[in-house]
């Protein structure tokens, strides 16, 4: 029961940090919620900072590198890969998703200038994603299916930080048809700077030719 009770006040202060952000979450309000003791959650989170972090280290930092985790295992195919997983972080959108934004970048946004260990945590969340797409770039590159130039670095940043830029548009203009539309424009952008064009293909890419964009 301990570590269901603790699960519990992690997810619902995590829900309420989507809905209205850190800043706002009133942790008094959220213990009246899930009915429980001040004092059991004070028991797991001694601080309203502590529970933050919490949030960051165990449902962010699995929930963005899980995101990308396909790509881990690829050899080959990873420039398909790397485009479905942004397919279907369009596909899978939703109103109430754009209109409450990337909580990631959200918290990036509120939080940096805040608390300095706040800042470290996502930056590690960021820092673990971009490690992901940039190793898939390389093995990308390695099989002839990314251009060669590329720094996969930088990309990497480029392609994370175009993705929160999506949301955060999207959710100023509270619309999920700004959201596809951005997000179709990255991927034609990647198809044009980043994957070998269709007739420079190696026999490893040729199911990019069928990827949307």
């Amino acid at each position: 029961m301990t570590k269901i009770t603790r699960e519990k006040i992690l997810n619902r202060c995590f829900e309420a940090i989507c809905e209205g952000g850190f800043i706002n979450l009133r942790t008094d309000k959220e213990i009246k919620r899930l009915r429980i003791t001040k004092g059991a959650f004070y028991h797991y989170f001694p601080g309203k900072l502590d529970l933050g972090y919490a949030v960051v280290d165990e449902i962010l930092m699995p929930s963005y590198t899980g995101q990308w985790s396909s790509l881990e295992q690829k050899t080959q195919g990873v420039a398909k890969a790397l485009n479905d997983i942004i397919e279907e972080i369009k596909v899978s959108s939703t109103d109430i998703s754009v209109k409450r934004g990337d909580v990631l970048c959200n918290l990036m946004v509120e939080m940096s200038n805040e608390d300095e260990p706040f800042r470290v945590k996502l930056e590690e969340v960021l820092e673990a994603q971009v490690k992901i797409i940039q190793r898939a770039i390389l093995t990308g590159k390695a099989a002839g299916e990314m251009k060669p130039q590329i720094d996969a670095r930088s990309m990497a940043y480029s392609l994370v930080g175009q993705l929160h830029g999506c949301y955060a548009v999207a959710k100023t203009r509270n619309s999920r048809d700004v959201f596809t539309l951005m997000v179709n424009a990255l991927q034609r952008q990647l198809k044009e700077v980043l994957f070998v064009s269709a007739g420079s293909e190696t026999s490893s890419s040729v199911g990019f030719q069928r990827m949307t964009g």
